[in-house]
């Protein structure tokens, strides 16, 4: 047992020195060490610090009620967290817990008091929430802490949002657990979602929060519409399409149902219940309230007077024009006769239902509006090279509602980095274009849409990286270089190969293959001799007749140890059969080489005669 208490023992000097440099709530360094819950288990966490790596070992010293006491945790590789069972402590200790690797620190010990460093858990949020009916709208949620003993505060805070919205709004001041108050959220508007949640720490740990509680849901109380309008010709001709009345949805998260009135020939129907957010129009209508099932009773009703007015009265001279760089609608029109309360301008998109109307209401002196108009580009996609190497490009059809009326073309624009963008109109028939002009490297394009009331904006951007073709033109004649002089090796390796003697004896001609070659197929014995022009063929010349004469007979030859000399020097041509010239001979001056004096003798001679020279003496 003395061994295993020994290396605990030798680290404490290092320990104690390390420890003046720790926290007191363990929030120094890379480790944090935290109880879940007052009998929760021991959760450490820790990042790695650059070339120092992760533990493998931690180390845990209890401070208070077993001095010098430690005991160590494997820690699994790869992995930056360990949980230690609550069995090993002793409730209420004060622990000192470090991480090592190798048996080396790698961090100053953390100090951990068991009592306070604890996360609590998340507190509960009662799904009943009630509404104040004052000057303004609160909402009221009771709330209950998590399991905690009673003598102990906990302190808890809430945030809550608008539904769909990503930004929380904390609630001042904080709650406590004791005394419990209910949480209040004032300022709230009707007929909205929103969404709470809270989170709790103990009172000594401002930084130690638990985990925040699952999002509670909730709407507030219904309203009626804010405003309400008529689709269709209420005081023309109706062209067999009836009169709806129209008001705007609350907004997402909320379902509210409505309570309609209609007022016709001055008495009141009886009230009929309608989903959101439209119902029909009882003919002879003169009067139309809204309402909500549910609401508060201080808000008012929502009506409308359906009484129809002269037909001067209604504006006339309605212009709807573009403006240039923007995607919205100019409406103007002209005052009709007497003096109206207010101008209402409402619209739809192309092809959309009546129950899809939308309306804006305008002061009465006001004649001109702006309207939304959901206009888009087309989008472009490339298609397969034809051919190679030049890029087609498609696009699809942009929808009638999203045009400023009918289509007239296209507008296609390319920009490169090295030159500025150019655009060029396409016909509105047509749905892919080739573009073989287009500059190496990258390219963006984009394209509009343009209607008689002017082009629309741009659609997404294409990115194209067209290749560097002049790279490959001026490579090309390097390539054909290299592939001849590999293709001449190739040959010239066959050609010195055995494989192709059979083919020598086919192509090459025969003083070429042949062993011991041939003189009269060389030129080196021979003297040169300059080319002279030819003389011109004469004319009328006399013909001069030569008889041939038979060859003289041939004496026996003479020994050679008896050679006479003469005393002059003889001068005998060489037959063609010596020098292998066989054949016709062809016209024209003839050259032959003077005969050395070691040449002279036997230059009469015949093959025949040479031959008994070289036979033995009987």
């Amino acid at each position: 047992m003395s061994g295993a208490w020994a290396a605990p023992c030798r680290l404490l000097p290092l320990l104690l020195l390390l420890f003046h440099r720790t926290s007191a709530k363990g929030s120094t360094g890379p480790l944090q060490c935290y109880g879940v819950g007052p009998l929760g288990d021991l959760n450490c966490s820790w990042e790695s610090l650059g070339d120092l790596g992760a533990p493998s070992t931690l180390h845990l010293q209890s401070q208070k009620y077993h001095s010098n006491r430690t005991w160590t945790v494997a820690v699994p590789a790869g992995q930056s967290w360990v949980t230690i069972p609550r069995e090993q402590f002793t409730t209420s200790d004060e622990l000192l817990i470090w991480g090592t690797k190798a048996g080396r620190p790698l961090w100053p010990p953390v100090f951990v008091n068991l009592e306070t460093q604890m996360k609590p858990e998340a507190p509960q949020l009662d799904p009943d929430v009630d509404f104040s009916e004052d000057d303004y709208l609160e909402a009221t949620i009771q709330w209950s802490p998590p399991a905690w003993p009673r003598h102990k505060v906990l302190v808890c805070q809430f945030h809550y949002r608008r539904c769909q919205q990503m930004a929380w709004t904390l609630l001042e001041p904080e709650s406590k657990s004791i005394p419990l108050d209910p949480v209040k959220i004032q300022d709230l508007e009707l007929a909205t979602g929103y969404e709470v949640s809270g989170r709790c720490r103990m009172e000594k740990e401002e930084n130690l929060w638990g985990e925040w509680s699952p999002i509670l849901s909730f709407q507030t109380l219904p309203s009626a519409p804010k405003d309400v309008w008529i689709s269709g010709n209420l005081c023309g001709t109706q062209n067999g399409q009836k009169s709806l009345l129209l008001w705007k949805a609350p907004g997402h998260c909320v379902q509210v149902s409505y309570r309609l009135w209609f007022q016709v020939k001055g008495q009141e129907l009886i009230p009929q219940e309608a989903p959101c957010c439209s119902s029909s129009i009882p003919t002879q209508a003169e009067w139309v309230a809204v309402s909500a099932i549910n609401g508060t009773s201080w808000e008012p009703l929502t009506n409308l007077s359906l009484v129809c007015l002269g037909s001067g009265s209604a504006p006339h001279g309605v212009v709807v024009s573009s403006i240039a760089g923007s995607t919205e609608l100019l409406v103007t029109w002209q005052q009709g006769s007497g003096e109206p309360q207010e101008h209402v301008v409402d619209w739809a998109q192309d092809g959309e239902l009546l129950e899809n109307l939308n309306w804006v209401r305008l002061p009465p002196g006001n004649l001109s509006a702006l309207l939304p108009a959901p206009l888009v580009g087309p989008v472009l996609w490339r298609l397969q090279d034809v051919p190679p190497g030049t890029p087609t490009i498609a696009w699809g059809e942009v929808p009638r509602h999203q045009l400023r009326g009918h289509l007239t073309h296209y507008t296609l624009c390319a920009q490169s980095e090295t030159r500025p963008s150019v655009c060029m109109n396409v016909s509105g028939s047509v749905q892919k274009i080739t573009l073989p002009n287009l500059p190496w490297g990258p390219c963006e394009l984009w394209m509009t849409a343009s209607t008689i009331a002017g082009q629309g904006p741009p659609g997404p951007s294409l990115r194209l990286h067209l290749p560097d073709n002049t790279l490959k033109l001026s490579i090309l004649p390097g390539l054909l270089l290299l592939w001849g002089l590999l293709l001449t090796g190739c040959c010239m390796s066959l050609a010195s190969s055995r494989r192709c003697l059979h083919l020598w004896h086919k192509v090459l001609p025969h003083w070429v293959w042949e062993k011991v070659p041939d003189p009269a197929n060389s030129n080196s014995s021979q003297p040169h001799v300059e080319e002279l022009p030819q003389a011109q063929p004469p004319g009328d010349l006399p013909i001069l007749e030569v008889e041939e004469m038979e060859p003289l007979p041939v004496t026996e030859p003479l020994q050679a140890s008896s050679q006479l000399d003469s005393g002059y020097e003889k001068h005998f041509l060489p037959t063609p059969e010596e020098l292998g010239l066989v054949g016709p001979l062809s016209p024209g001056p003839r050259f032959w080489p003077e005969l050395t004096p070691g040449q002279e003798r036997g230059a009469h001679l015949t093959a025949e005669d040479r031959l008994r020279e070289t036979e033995p003496l009987a």
